[in-house]
């Protein structure tokens, strides 16, 4: 049963969430608005908080620049005559009076910086001198003093004489945390304060003086340190952006708001921060309260929704008890509602009592009709009855006279079919013989030309091996040849290295006859006037001495030329000598292969001469087999056409016994369709009679006390429990489950089953209606049970096909439906 939820419940539950809703938006927009307007007066007060500090700031600069520009127009400072020492005497003496300086010093135009004990140190490359001489104020960042080291910050202003021009530069030096003290005690909220950040991101001024004697800046420290990312964003937007304004960082875990505004002088910039959380404690406060007040505004409306729904319901559950004591109870149609007060669910009691007096005087009505239907109804079912017995009677004899002219008409054909069938084959094996006579004689010629053409091959390779032979003989003539020059080519080669020795030997003389004439040529010098002509001859000698070692290189050149030429000339002799050898072989080989072809051939034509006399003997064979088959041919079509009257004549008959049995089937169904007609119309009369006899009125009225035959099956709820089992199915897909696809294939396990084979197997085993519902019931359970089983194994797209539209599983529960209704309309169950 469905869980009920009672309107007085859905009242209290809808108003109520309505009103939680209502509540629960207004807290948030009342929050909401609060933080923001906490948030603005914050922001605007960071702001204020932020100019202020800076203006405060830029007013004491301006004061110190107008305290050294006083300095620097004394004439102690202007006066040319005065000298340097004296000067920063004087200096001294001005910076004991102030106890923010620590030192000032006076600079010339040259860049030096003269102390007070007369010492002079060169200044011009340090940016404060190249400013203040340019014209300028200057006033640095803290940075690290060169002589002593600790922090300090510079000021200087330009020194201008009488004539308005530039004649020094005067500057002081102050204690860097100066700015530090000066906001110390600046303080916003609880733990809110201020530092200064100066052009480069560098904190110049902290409560905690640490930080600024680092000389870190944010975005240095969040290269290596992420925390400090948010910050280092917050301070590069102060530094770019001129006006002041506020935003937001995080910081050791809370998230601060921060305001900064640029001190004029040295736009240097001031942040003022706080942890927003010190500016939302009243919105705390304001949440809790918000939270209380609507949890008491809840609780209230609820008691009111709640007794107002009391007092709705109230009637409405009269009418729900009046109409479940006619449903439920004894269908008392007299029963009335009270009718008090003059509101909606007055009219509805009224109406309500003039529905139910409507109801009763119909229901009365039909009692009286139903009562003369019921009669009639029974005498028309017997009736039918009685005449659907005959008609069933009828229509088997005559099927049993269709079912034996049907075998009749179906031996007949089938003989005639095979005779048909023979007579083909036959037809068939005439047209093969046919061709294989033809293919015989064409065989037979073919062959014939094998044999000749074998005969023509066989003279033809016999001129081939002679041939052949020939060719095998020069092919030895050619190897002696070419072994022969092969061993020719070697002694060539060896003759020549005799030559190459030859001509060494001739350079040799013609080189010793050369040395034999530059001798005679040296003595006929030593001989004077009566060696001149010897020396004469010793010349000629030695040219021709010359001339002949020319000559043997040259000869021994060439004949080297001709020796690498001789070497080539006998591989390529090897080469060709190699290569004769090898025809030799394969020349050999031709030969020999020849001499096997043609002994082959031979032995080829005379077995082509035995099967050419084989093929003669079958085409004549083949000629007597045709013959016969042709007499064959005719005798079967003989009995073919007297197969095919006998054919024809039993068609004839079938065809008339079919109409017979049409007709009879169209009466039987006619009848059938009545019968099922006015089975229905008397269980609609019956079931009428039922239902009206549930209602009680004020005139009852009396039925017959007929009573039909008790069973223990309710046909409808079968029919509707088969119809539930795709749900049960596709459910079992949606979970997974496993179920128990063995019972679930057995037809006789489910209670339909159960009263199958047990009860009605007994009344109604005779009954075709029974015997087809019993087949179809077994035949859906096998279909219920392969979708059980694919679940099982997890085939879930598979099974979810099986209980598809057209499916057998789907076509199998129509079937069943129709099988359960036909039973229910024979039997009248």
């Amino acid at each position: 049963m469905k869980k009920r939820f009672s309107i007085r419940n859905k009242l209290i539950v809808i108003f109520g969430a309505l009103v939680a809703a209502a509540l629960f938006i207004f807290g948030i927009i009342a929050v909401n608005i609060a933080e923001k307007a906490v948030k603005e007066k914050a922001e605007t007060h960071l702001i204020d908080k932020a100019k202020d500090t800076a203006e405060i700031i830029d007013g004491r600069i301006n004061a110190f620049f107008q305290l050294l520009e006083g300095i620097a127009r004394s004439p102690a400072l202007t006066d040319p005559e005065t000298s340097y020492s004296q000067k920063s005497l004087y200096l001294q003496k001005q910076s004991a009076l102030d106890n923010n300086i620590l030192e000032l010093n006076i600079a010339d135009l040259n860049g030096n910086r003269y102390t007070n004990t007369g010492k002079k140190i060169f200044v011009g490359d340090l940016e404060w001198y190249k400013v203040s001489v340019s014209g300028k104020k200057f006033a640095s960042e803290p940075i690290t003093s060169r002589s002593s080291g600790s922090l300090i910050s510079a000021f200087a202003v330009p020194i201008y004489n009488e004539d308005n021009k530039i004649i020094g530069v005067l500057a002081a030096s102050v204690d860097g945390f100066k700015l530090s003290n000066d906001i110390k005690d600046i303080k916003v909220g609880d733990s809110g304060g201020c530092y200064i950040i100066g052009l480069s991101g560098i904190t110049i001024a902290d409560k905690d003086t640490e930080i600024v004697s680092k000389l870190e800046s944010s975005v240095d420290k969040a290269k290596k340190d992420p925390s400090f990312e948010s910050i280092a964003a917050f301070e590069q937007i102060a530094i770019n952006e001129k006006t002041p304004s506020v935003g937001s960082f995080s910081w050791e875990g809370e998230t601060e708001i921060a305001s900064f505004a640029h001190i004029k002088a040295t736009d240097w910039t001031v942040i003022i921060s706080a942890p927003i959380g010190e500016f939302m404690g009243i919105v705390n406060i304001l949440k809790i309260s918000l939270y209380v007040v609507g949890l008491i505004i809840l609780i209230s409306t609820i008691a009111v929704i709640f007794i107002l729904a009391l007092r709705i319901v109230k009637p409405i559950n009269g009418v729900v008890t009046a109409l479940r004591d006619i449903s439920l109870g004894g269908g008392d149609l007299t029963v009335r509602l009270p009718i008090k007060g003059n509101d909606e669910i007055t009219d509805m009691s009224n109406y309500f009592n003039q529905t139910i007096k409507k109801i009763e005087d119909s229901i009365q009505a039909v009692g009286v009709n139903t009562v003369t239907m019921e009669n009639i109804a029974t005498d028309l079912a017997g009736n039918m009855n009685e005449t659907a017995g005959s008609v069933h009677q009828i229509m088997a004899n005559i099927e049993d006279v269709k079912q034996q002219a049907m075998t009749q008409a179906a031996s007949v054909t089938e003989t005639a079919t095979t005779m048909e069938e023979i007579i083909r084959t036959i037809k068939q094996l005439n047209n093969n013989i046919e061709s294989q006579a033809a293919s015989v004689a064409e065989s037979s010629s073919a062959i014939e030309e094998m044999v000749a053409n074998i005969s023509s091959i066989t003279r033809t390779l016999g001129k081939t091996d002679e041939v052949i032979k020939t060719l095998a003989e020069a092919t030895a003539d050619g190897k002696k040849t070419v072994t022969n020059a092969n061993t020719v080519t070697q002694e060539i080669s060896e003759e020549s290295g005799g030559l190459l020795e030859a001509s060494t030997v001739i350079q040799h003389i013609a080189s010793q006859t050369n040395l034999l004439a530059m001798n005679a040529a040296i003595e006929a010098a030593h001989a004077g006037e009566a060696g001149k002509g010897f020396a004469v001859v010793a010349d000629e000698i030695r040219k021709l001495a010359e001339e002949s070692s020319t000559q043997g290189k040259t000869i021994t050149s060439t004949l080297k030329n001709l020796s690498g030429e001789i070497e080539i000339l006998s591989d390529s002799a090897k080469t060709a000598e190699s290569k004769f050898n090898i025809i030799f072989t394969l020349s050999e080989q031709v030969k020999q292969m020849s001499t096997t072809l043609m002994n082959a051939m031979e032995e080829q034509q005379h077995g082509s001469q035995e099967v050419l006399t084989a093929i003669k003997d079958i085409n004549r064979i083949t000629a007597e087999v045709q013959a016969g088959s042709e007499e064959m041919l005719k005798g079967g079509e003989g009995v073919a056409e007297e197969m095919s009257k006998l054919d024809s004549l039993t068609h004839v008959i079938t065809n008339n016994m079919n109409e017979m049995a049409k007709g009879a089937g169209q009466i039987s169904t006619a009848m059938e369709k009545v019968a099922v007609i006015t089975q229905n119309n008397k269980q609609s009369i019956d079931n009428l009679v039922k239902e009206v006899g549930k209602f009680k009125t004020s005139n009852q009225i009396k039925f017959s006390e007929n009573k039909k035959e008790e069973v223990s099956i309710n046909l409808e709820g079968a029919i509707k429990t088969h119809v539930k089992w795709k749900v049960k199915l596709r459910a079992a897909i949606s979970a997974k489950e496993t179920l128990d696809a063995g019972t679930i294939s057995k037809d006789s396990e489910c209670e339909f089953g159960k009263w199958l084979h047990g009860e009605a197997k007994t009344k109604y085993g005779n009954l075709a209606s029974y015997k087809n519902c019993l087949a179809k019931h077994a035949a859906f359970h096998m279909e219920a049970g392969k979708v059980a089983f694919a679940i099982n194994e997890g085939k879930f797209t598979e099974a979810e096909a099986m209980l598809n539209t057209g499916s057998p599983f789907s076509t199998s529960s129509n079937e069943v439906t129709a099988a359960v209704t036909a039973l229910k309309n024979e039997t009248g169950l």
